[in-house]
């Protein structure tokens, strides 16, 4: 649930905390008073695009931060838990800071994170609906995504696309095995040469046979720098080790008299513990070490074989082993494609299993259309639409595809007695809003984000139709956390929190958002509703439409 929102120098805000309730939240305002702010900022806490624009004239940045509360065991409890997120608060901290220059940064949880983590997270806690989305209704896929997604089908639909690519696949492979025929046998002979020579070569790494020969080769200056390092720490008249022991005894004796003499002590007897154990390890390096000609030899040779392979095959000695593995992988294709009759039998059988997937899917899909298209159509007749009508039709496909057997589409009739047609085809644009608005609070129900967002759905609908989508709203908020901006009186008066959207009159111009309490909610319907000039009638109406609220709710 989102629980609080700080805008610095965002777009209009110049510096807002804001409170957001359980249940049913409206955002309204007059006509540019920046409606959209919270819902900006709110997005861009998400990881979605952002410009300049949104940070304040005369600002060098915008700070934008979300507080979502959240249960254990959740989707995003999880995702937390699997990126080394989580705490013992119950809160989740998304910020996000936006630069005059065009450059941002986010952080979730105070750890600084990437905007994809931010949008993968955001998709768990938060699912926006916006004013366009009735557009989508007209675009072809729509109504088989629609149905998938509210019939719970995303299991079904993946192992058909997952078992359509690997029938593609074997028809690829099929295909490469007979257009190899010719040159398969020349090249698996080039390629067992090319690793009989390398065989050897790529036993040894490369990296490490140049360090050695490295080391040896600087033996000499090695070991007398190694020499005069072990006496100047140790080993010497006057050495640092016994300055050091001479330095922590004079100050041993004030180290209770001042903290910070005492924080010094410790850090020259950690220092101390530091110089002990190099200056051993150091002495048991130059132990170890021993010239070894024959050693050295034997590295030069193994080099000079690296190097003449490397540039026998045109790459660097230290890829030869990269080199070695990809050609191994090759020989391995190119004997799996000795026989096309076996491959052929692997296309049939991926094919087989396809169509097994993709028919299952259908069914289950032609099984749910009836009874989801009843419910449309029931849910859409509120919304005075009293003859509206819905079915799915499902058309065989010529060409089976990763998409299924069928192509879907939704049909539709606000008349009683004309037959349904392509929804793109015979709905209006006011019958196209209402139907979009129905849909996705059909599919809100069934979303796993516990914050649902609408900008602007109830554009083309008001009177008693508003009235319904009130409530459709105020029903789904009893599950999730609804943020929903409208210029309805009719759906804002059926919220449980309304905050309102006022325009300052400052140098440079500002917004704020200020929670209303029930009389101020009173005044500003009647705003909505009446307009500028509110009368006692429109203040008697705007009571009215609280009374149905409660009303509703002891119902």
């Amino acid at each position: 649930m989102l629980t609080h929102l700080t805008l610095i120098n965002f777009a209009l805000a110049d510096h807002l905390a804001i409170d957001i309730d359980q249940g049913f939240n409206v955002l309204t305002g007059e006509t540019g008073a920046g409606k959209s702010l919270l819902l900006d900022a709110l997005s861009a806490c998400l990881g979605e695009r952002t410009d300049t624009n949104y940070v304040r004239y005369g600002s060098d940045k915008a700070d934008i931060t979300a507080v979502f509360s959240y249960a254990q065991q959740s989707p995003e409890a999880n995702w937390l838990a699997q990126h080394e997120l989580d705490d013992d608060s119950g809160e989740i901290h998304l910020r996000r800071v936006v630069f005059a220059t065009g450059r941002s940064k986010a952080w979730i949880n105070g750890r600084p994170s990437s905007l994809s983590e931010l949008k993968e997270l955001g998709r768990l806690l938060v699912q926006l609906y916006s004013q366009h989305s009735q557009q989508q209704l007209l675009e072809p896929p729509y109504p088989k995504h629609w149905l998938d997604r509210y019939s719970n089908f995303a299991q079904p639909v993946q192992q058909v696309k997952d078992t359509y690519s690997n029938w593609q696949q074997t028809i690829r492979q099929h295909q490469a095995a007979l257009d190899a025929q010719a040159t398969r046998k020349q090249r698996i002979e080039t390629l067992e040469l090319q690793l009989e020579e390398l065989e050897d070569v790529v036993q040894q790494e490369y990296k490490e046979i140049e360090q050695e020969f490295d080391r040896l080769s600087h033996h000499e200056h090695i070991m007398q720098d190694c020499s005069y390092a072990l006496n100047a720490l140790d080993e010497a008249e006057q050495n640092i080790n016994q300055e050091l022991s001479g330095l922590i005894r004079r100050l041993e004796s004030h180290a209770g008299r001042s903290e910070q003499l005492a924080e010094i002590h410790a850090s020259i007897l950690n220092a101390q513990s530091e110089l002990d154990d190099a200056t051993a390890n150091l002495r048991q390096f130059i132990d170890r070490q021993s010239y070894d000609p024959e050693r050295m030899e034997e590295l030069n040779t193994d080099l000079e074989v690296f190097h003449r392979l490397a540039r026998k095959y045109r790459t660097q000695p230290e890829l030869l082993k990269e080199e070695y593995q990809s050609w191994q992988t090759e020989l391995e294709q190119l004997h799996a494609l000795e026989d096309p009759e076996t491959l052929a039998e692997q296309v049939e059988l991926a094919h087989q299993d396809f169509l097994a997937k993709a028919q299952h899917l259908d069914d289950i899909r032609r099984k749910a259309a009836a009874p989801l298209a009843k419910q449309l159509t029931e849910q859409v007749k509120q919304l005075a639409l009293p003859e509206a009508y819905f079915e799915f039709k499902f058309e065989p496909l010529e060409q089976a595809s990763a998409d299924g057997l069928s192509f879907i589409q939704l049909l539709f009739t606000a008349n009683k007695g004309i037959p349904a047609q392509p929804l793109a085809r015979v709905a209006s644009g006011g019958e196209l809003s209402r139907i979009a608005l129905v849909m996705q609070v059909m599919n809100a129900e069934k979303t796993e984000a516990e914050v649902l967002v609408f900008d602007e759905i109830d554009v083309g609908i008001s009177g008693g139709t508003a009235e319904i989508v009130g409530r459709l709203l105020a029903d789904l908020a009893q599950h999730v956390q609804i943020l929903c901006i409208t210029h309805q009186a009719q759906v804002a008066a059926q919220s449980d929190q309304h905050l309102l959207v006022k325009k300052q009159q400052t140098d440079p111009a500002s917004s704020t958002i200020i929670s209303l309490e029930e009389q101020q909610r009173i005044l500003e319907l009647a705003r909505m509703t009446g307009g500028v000039e509110i009368s006692e009638t429109t203040l008697q109406h705007a009571k009215q439409l609280r009374q149905l609220k409660f009303q509703t709710a002891s119902i």
